[in-house]
């Protein structure tokens, strides 16, 4: 593939700002993935031991673009190059055969170990917290990591997760049945957090009214010509005590 780190940026992250795609690439080629090399003043990518991963097609097309033997590496970018096409059956589905045993994450680029990191924590999450999560009122701009950090710390404390799942379904059949707009809802983390609102019943009061702002338009234009209409007909029977039948 063709070198060029603001294509790849643009079609790998396209909503990660601030990522130097560039030095990213280098500290892949440092760690054994690629080799980047260049042929005739134009810059390539090449994945090392690329058929030890996936097993390409023998019918398949050549490549068009040049493979790193016809040129030679830039002096401060040399890595081995590839085999093409093999016989060995590739071991896409080892996770582990993509990491090489030299791999530092303290020589990553910022960039790349945020990534690696937030695939990471994302499948680190507990079942009993992927079921709080499910259930839990929709907040936005919720914060699933930090909720996760919470619900860990409350676990430390020696709360149990049926307890946390106890108060989650608590609270979300409070919000359904006071309709609670979701900008009221409280942040998962706030939830989880040291305030044990998850220990709270969350038992709507009996006869509680819903606040105006939680009703949408049309119950709101309802409450108002209930009111009116109330008002009316007592003044009408205040009025009609002292006429005589």
């Amino acid at each position: 593939m063709e070198d060029r780190p603001l294509r790849i940026k643009a079609e790998v992250f396209p909503y990660r700002d601030g990522l130097n795609m560039d030095e990213m690439l280098n500290w892949l080629q440092s760690n054994g993935f690629i080799q980047r090399y260049s042929v005739r003043g134009k810059r390539y990518i090449v994945v090392c031991e690329f058929v030890k991963h996936q097993n390409p097609h023998k019918n398949e097309s050549a490549s068009e673009i040049p493979g790193p033997e016809a040129g030679s590496a830039d002096t401060e970018e040399i890595g081995a190059a590839p085999e093409l096409i093999g016989s060995t059956r590739a071991d896409s589905l080892n996770s582990d055969s993509l990491i090489p045993d030299s791999l530092n994450s303290d020589s990553a680029p910022s960039g790349a170990v945020d990534v690696m990191a937030a695939k990471n924590v994302s499948s680190n999450y507990s079942a009993e917290f992927e079921q709080a999560w499910s259930e839990y009122p929709a907040r936005p701009g919720a914060s699933k990591a930090d909720a996760f950090k919470a619900w860990k710390a409350r676990l430390k404390e020696g709360v149990s997760p049926e307890d946390l799942i106890a108060g989650t379904q608590r609270y979300a059949a409070y919000c359904q049945a006071c309709r609670t707009e979701p900008a009221y809802i409280k942040q998962p983390s706030t939830f989880f957090g040291p305030g044990q609102h998850y220990s709270s019943d969350w038992t709507p009061t009996a006869g509680k009214s819903v606040p105006a702002q939680q009703l949408n338009k049309q119950e709101a234009l309802e409450a108002r010509n209930r009111a009116v209409g109330e008002q009316w007909e007592a003044q009408m029977r205040a009025q009609m005590k002292g006429v005589p039948a």
